[in-house]
């Protein structure tokens, strides 16, 4: 499950089948990863599952006294299912990092041991056992402690014999061979696997060495799996016992597995129950949502179908059982509002509940955007109620601690599997196998996405390198770490840490799961998903920040053709909009003479869902039809009635709910069976199956409301089976879809009318993204907005705006050193008038908690520009701070107005004559290491003139050059005879301000893959001449940098 082996359990269960076993007891150190997988898996192949686990046993946990590192090994293993949950409850008190349990492995402690209940057998382990040290050490009273404790249990106690030839292992069974004559304990075979065969056993030492992991002398012990006569075999070789006693102790592996109870699974729906009475209180709850929501004020008809749709829901919720999940999402939903936490407008299948709408769960009215609800939940196909929710990514981790402390829930993160990838095998074995590490990079870096989207190398490479690819093939995919899930988190109704067994990672806030999410799912613990979504913060913050109701769907003019034409324009903030590609097709889409052609066949065409249709075009599953959608061709089925079916969508099959619809509109299905029929059609055994209904139905639909005959209907029919066949597969749903595009609508929306509140949320939301903050600029100057640097009297700790300057002026915690506080205190004093520097230095050094590395950033970065340059005040700081007439908080206050009218006549002096800023790479590389960005041009510097950001010298040397005329960053390269040149006042290091005289274009090659290299069509920059500053006075003109 880890380095310690790179065979798969799956490979260890397939050789225990073809070898005969009828029971396999798997067990890894201090964990019970997988085990529901594991079990399920043996018991398909026919053979018993023993819950075990080879715990780390620590004589105490007090960490007042001191932890110690004792970490003995000790086998543990379930009789029962009563057993399985005390094994799994032990697990989970062993990854207690908190109490001292955890300690370099998770650990129980002897007490716990000696407590465990009749539902658990137990051996005595390998070398590391607690007995052997106490008879390894001379450890008397550990030994009879020990002793006391096997005998009084001897009923449930196996001494384990392996048949390593390492001395101690021989001792060890020999001295167990005694106890168990003495005693009456009987023995048992161990066999300590850690690898499939010999090849598994090399590629596992090969991973340990590039990971630099050891555990000893290894070398006498044999960890490969064995069979009956290889396990005898070995015993034999070992000859430390009677062959009768042995023999004996591996007839006792069948005695102990026949003492093993079989278990079932429990896979019953786990919902969360928060009321008593469930029921009334759901309907209380959906009665308050039809006030909230004005359905109570709709006319009478349109009131009457809303009615009938929130029965028909709510009888299905009940019949499902998920009327309890929908209170908890109720619940959840309710805490956020009344914390100002508001959640996305809905994602995925639920936003087709108009019940989950009136809850406000979702804000999409399932009936005004014609969204299917069926999709979301299936009176015929009874299976857990999914909901995922878009969270303010800021806000995300309030909504997940709050959770977790709902009462009656039992709550924890879902663990994850890290494994070696290709290119990390590769890079693994190639150093263990001491290969030319530069060789190893070459054949790293030809790794590649197939077809299928997995990582593949060319098989000349395989040839050409077969014993690395030997043990490449066994250590990709080998499990290195465990993570937790981003995102879902496991919400019971029953305690988890017995049930599933819990741990922690090194990131995890709550105990994670020991099973993963397809586990879980198939013992139907019930999931949140708790995601995060910046586009929703951005609509949240701006409404906040303008001062405007938060915008939703219900309140959203979807039809605004000044929004749509700068959607065309620019997908800058626009919810999956914004890569190049994708904002290249809406120009397209959205192109006058493509809405002209929609609205010639489709004049009541909407908007909205031409975006939504378009979403699903840039997706692989919209090859088929992308570009004739984006030039307004609608697509002929050849029936009137088709064709009106499908003109919402321009005659294309988009989503998943159209397939349903059809079956409903044309085959006579109900709505739910059009749900499982759908599900059927991906499946080849479901298209045999309903493909003759749907036929049979279809034609008694046209015959009986078109008067089609049977040859026209199936003539019509099945071009559009193959349709349906190419679209069964999409995944694209619209009830995910519409509210996502009303998100991208809202973005754009608030972009064109409130760009400053917009904009000025989108800076502070991707501050820590250099490439994202320079679109956003370059947007504003597009708006005729103004992006200002930090400024005295005008920044706030985030980006803030000026409605009347049309300015967004950047924050100053974003800036290494500084923070919220120090911003809030100098917004604050700079209310004040201050007649010289000194003024405000004083002012500053009494008032607030800046200290002298903060005020010494802020004065470089020319915040207090307005009272001179950087270099200036850098001068009168200086002899503040550590000058002959130096100030300081903690002098009498007639020392202090002594040292002002001093410092003020310093600064008369110092102002009297010119003091120059600070050079332009001074400048720029201060703003790199502080901000991760720089921010500052000089309009009238020669274009050539650049500042080295970064410096790579391992190959062809690289330099990252940011212009001083344009501030764009640009990677450069250069032959090593031109940057290594004899004339040290051209050398080049990093920060150095150099001016490009000349340079020329090449096209980039790579490694071929047989020591040659092959041309690619990207373009590389080559130096080829080029001038360094060194003074102003012989390279750079003052004029030219300031």
């Amino acid at each position: 499950m880890s380095m310690d082996s790179v065979t798969k359990f799956e490979q260890y269960i397939k050789a225990a089948e073809e070898a005969g076993m009828s029971t396999i007891c798997f067990s890894e150190h201090g964990n019970v990863f997988n085990w529901v997988k594991k079990k399920q898996y043996i018991e398909e192949k026919g053979m018993k599952y023993i819950h075990a686990n080879e715990v780390y046993l620590t004589e105490h946990n007090d960490k007042e006294r001191g932890l110690v590192r004792d970490n003995y090994h000790y086998m543990l293993l379930a009789r029962n299912w009563d057993g399985v949950k005390e094994l799994n409850r032990l697990t989970s008190i062993s990854n207690n990092k908190e109490d001292g349990h955890y300690y370099y492995n998770p650990r129980i402690t002897f007490d716990e041991l000696f407590n465990t209940s009749e539902n658990i057998i137990m051996t005595s382990a390998c070398l590391a056992s607690p007995l052997w040290r106490a008879i390894k050490n001379n450890n008397t009273q550990m030994f009879n402690l020990l002793m006391d404790f096997f005998v009084k249990n001897k009923h449930r106690m196996f001494f384990e014999l392996q048949y390593h030839k390492h001395p101690e292992q021989v001792e060890f069974n020999r001295k167990l061979y005694d106890l168990s004559k003495e005693t009456g304990i009987p023995l048992i075979a161990g066999t300590d696997t850690h690898a499939l065969n010999q090849a598994h056993a090399q590629a596992r030492t090969i991973l340990m060495k590039a990971k630099g992991a050891t555990y000893g002398d290894e070398d006498a012990f044999d960890l490969t799996f064995k069979t009956y006569p290889e396990l005898a075999r070995m015993f034999e070789e070992q000859n430390a016992i009677p062959r009768s006693a042995y023999l004996e102790a591996i007839h006792n592996t069948n005695v102990m597995a026949g003492m093993i109870e079989p278990f079932i699974l429990d896979d019953s729906p786990k919902y969360p129950k928060l009321y008593d009475d469930p029921e009334k209180v759901f309907k209380e709850k959906i009665n308050i949502g039809v006030v909230e929501r004005g359905v109570n004020k709709f006319p009478p008809e349109k009131k009457q179908k809303y009615f009938e749709r929130i029965r028909e829901e709510f009888n299905t919720y009940k019949k499902v059982g998920a009327i309890d999940y929908m209170l908890l999402q109720k619940d959840v939903v309710d805490w956020a509002h009344k914390n100002e936490i508001y959640q996305g407008y809905g994602r995925g299948s639920v936003n087709g509940s108009l019940i989950a709408y009136l809850l406000k769960i979702t804000e999409m009215d399932s009936i005004k955007h014609k969204l299917n609800f069926f999709r979301f939940l299936n009176p015929e196909r009874i299976s857990l109620a999914d909901i995922d929710q878009d969270w303010p990514p800021s806000k995300r981790q309030d909504v997940i601690d709050y959770v977790a402390t709902i009462p009656g829930i039992h709550f924890s993160e879902i663990i994850t599997f890290n494994t070696v990838a290709l290119k990390g095998a590769i890079r693994e074995v190639g150093r263990a196998l001491n290969m030319d590490l530069s060789v190893v990079d070459e054949i790293a870096k030809a790794v590649f996405k197939n077809d299928d989207r997995k990582d593949d190398i060319d098989s000349r490479y395989r040839e050409k390198y077969p014993e690395l690819f030997k043990f490449v093939d066994l250590v990709q995919g080998v499990i290195v770490s465990i993570g937790s899930h981003p995102s879902g988190y496991v919400v019971s109704p029953i305690e988890l840490d017995d049930n599933i067994g819990l741990c922690y990672t090194k990131e995890s806030k709550y105990p994670v799961s020991q099973i993963n999410m397809k586990e879980l799912d198939g013992l139907n613990y019930v999931k949140l998903d708790i995601l995060g979504l910046d586009n929703n913060e951005i609509i949240n913050e701006t409404c906040k920040l303008a001062g405007i109701e938060r915008l939703v769907p219900d309140n959203m003019d979807v039809n605004d053709e000044n929004v749509w034409s700068s959607i065309r324009e620019s997908g800058l903030g626009i919810f999956q909009w914004e890569s190049s590609s994708a904002q290249a097709y809406l120009k397209d889409l959205l192109s006058p003479e493509t809405i002209h052609k929609i609205k010639q066949q489709h004049p009541d065409f909407s908007y909205i869902e031409l975006f939504s249709i378009g979403n699903g075009a840039i997706r692989p599953s919209g090859d088929s039809y992308r570009q004739d959608l984006a030039n307004g061709i609608f697509k002929d089925h050849g029936h009137e009635a088709l064709n009106n079916f499908l003109k919402n969508t321009m005659g294309y099959l988009v989503y998943q709910e159209q397939i349903m619809n059809f079956l409903v509109e044309f085959c006579d299905f109900s709505m739910a069976e059009s749900d499982s029929v759908r599900r059927g059609l991906s499946k080849k055994e479901g298209t045999e199956k309903f493909l003759p209904e749907i036929r049979k139905r279809f034609v008694n639909k046209m015959n009986r409301d078109y008067n089609e005959t049977e040859e026209v209907a199936l003539a019509v029919l099945e071009p559009f089976l193959q349709v349906i066949d190419s679209a069964k597969h999409y995944g694209f749903s619209d009830n995910h879809s519409n509210p996502y595009s009303h998100i991208g609508y809202g973005n754009a929306y608030l972009r064109y009318y409130y760009p400053l509140a917009f904009l000025t949320v989108m800076l502070n939301i991707n501050k820590d993204d250099i490439d994202k903050t320079g679109a956003i600029i370059n947007y504003a100057k597009t708006r005729g907005i103004e992006i200002s640097p930090i400024q005295f009297g005008k920044s706030q700790a985030t980006y803030s705006y000026n409605q009347e300057d049309n300015i967004i002026y950047k924050g100053l915690e974003s800036i290494k050193y500084l923070n919220a506080k120090i911003a809030d205190e100098l917004l604050d004093i700079s209310k004040n008038t201050y007649e010289t520097f000194v003024d405000l230095l004083v002012d500053i050094t009494q008032n607030t908690s800046v200290n002298t590395r903060q005020l010494d950033i802020l004065i470089r970065l020319n915040f207090f520009f307005k009272f001179g340059n950087n270099g200036l005040l850098l001068k009168i700081y200086e002899e503040f701070s550590n000058g002959k007439q130096q100030y300081k908080k903690t002098y009498v206050e007639k020392t202090k107005l002594k040292r002002i009218e001093e410092l003020k006549s310093i600064e008369r002096d110092i102002r009297s004559n010119p003091v120059e800023p600070l050079l332009p790479n001074e400048e720029v590389m201060l703003r790199k290491e502080l901000m991760g960005y720089a921010d500052i041009t000089y309009p009238n510097i020669e274009s050539g003139w650049c500042v080295v950001t970064e410096l790579d010298t391992k190959y062809s040397p690289k330099l990252k050059l940011y212009n001083l005329r344009t501030g764009k960053e640009q990677m450069f390269k250069m032959d090593k005879k031109t940057f290594n040149t004899k004339d040290k006042s051209l050398k080049i290091e990093k920060g150095d301000m150099i001016e490009i005289t000349e340079f020329m274009k090449k096209q980039r090659q790579v490694p071929d893959g047989n020591s040659g290299f092959k041309p690619t069509d990207q373009i590389d920059f080559w130096i080829t001449r080029y001038t360094k500053y060194k003074t102003k006075e012989d390279t750079v003109n003052e004029q030219k940098y300031q």
